[in-house]
């Protein structure tokens, strides 16, 4: 069931109308907030307006002239319409009505533009070494970045968490008790509870001696000096630089490593741990989505599929035992 977030509704347009209402309304009923999708959709019922088809029909030259680049387009920008179409006529097929499918190849290969940044076991340690090594700055407009940066890093790090899921916590959030994290209203509208290690709990037990409180309501645990919350570009300023001190080079804009690396290394690290230990895969991955808040193992395994570059041995067990599970990658021998 999704939280008391605000669910926005579009007008749609066109032949196709009721079909896409009933499309939002069947994905919000199995969990998925939908907002972004939801306006998409609607933009896609006005584009219909231009084409003659037969009712209750998607066919191919409609969905080839919405999926098609245009001059201004990102390959992020074309790829999310090719995705939403494909989900909206996978639907229309499965409730009997004829639709065209694209296939990925119509829109080139963009979700492999960029292959997450996985840090190594020495490069965390001298990236936290780094961060621990921060100092008060005399005339600093920010006075307690260096109490607040090791500790937002580390629950990135050692929780998989989202930076705006880390940021949007509260106090109330954060049980020092029984170190479990409180995630309201994350990406899929869900709430859900991280359990923190004794370590970090005992980090965040430490840090919050020395937090600036708000009042109720107000009281973000990562407070900025306003009292507000931090923006992410300060995170990611300071991320830059501790980067930079720990040795670790950055391949520039769009290449990473970024802050959402952190979440994909705790992931590999994860299942490098789990599979070391000689405990079963296919247990671990139904966790592991639930921990990460993904709302389906699809989401998940697409986090995991790195590990044929980064962790063979790894992904080698992984294959021979468990291949099921995540499926070979192209042009992997593995």
């Amino acid at each position: 069931m999704l939280d008391e977030v605000e669910l926005k509704t579009y007008a749609y347009s066109g032949m196709l109308a009721p079909i896409c209402e009933n499309f939002i309304r069947e994905k919000r009923a199995v969990g998925y907030l939908y907002n972004s999708e939801a306006k998409k959709l609607s933009e896609f019922s006005r584009f219909t307006l231009d084409y003659d088809y037969p009712p209750n029909t998607l066919p191919k030259e409609l969905v080839q002239a919405w999926i098609a680049k245009k001059p201004t387009d990102s390959g992020r920008n074309q790829y999310a319409r090719f995705s939403l179409i494909c989900q909206f006529a996978q639907y229309m097929q499965r409730i009997g009505y004829p639709a065209y499918i694209p296939a990925a190849s119509e829109v080139g290969r963009y979700r492999k533009n960029y292959v997450p940044y996985i840090f190594s076991h020495e490069e965390i340690q001298a990236f936290f070494q780094a961060a621990d090594s921060m100092t008060r700055l005399r005339y600093s407009v920010a006075p307690r970045r260096h109490l607040i940066m090791p500790v937002l890093f580390r629950m990135l790090y050692c929780c998989g968490l989202r930076v705006n899921e880390a940021l949007k916590l509260k106090g109330e959030d954060v049980d020092l008790q029984q170190g479990i994290l409180t995630i309201r209203n994350s990406k899929n509208g869900k709430t859900r509870y991280v359990p923190m290690s004794a370590e970090l709990t005992k980090v965040c037990v430490d840090y919050d001696k020395t937090r600036l409180v708000g009042v109720p309501g107000n009281d973000w645990f990562f407070a900025a000096p306003d009292g507000g919350r931090y923006d992410i570009r300060a995170i990611y300023e300071t991320f830059r630089t501790l980067l930079w001190k720990a040795g670790i080079s950055h391949g520039g804009r769009g290449k990473g490593p970024r802050l959402h690396d952190f979440r994909h290394t705790f992931c590999v690290h994860s299942l490098e741990r789990w599979v070391a230990s000689g405990s079963d895969p296919s247990a671990f991955i139904p966790r592991l989505t639930a921990y990460l808040g993904h709302a389906n193992l699809s989401c998940t395994e697409k986090y995991l599929r790195m590990t044929a570059e980064v962790y063979p041995e790894v992904s080698r067990i992984m294959q021979d035992n468990y291949g099921y599970i995540i499926p070979r990658m192209e042009g992997s021998n593995l």
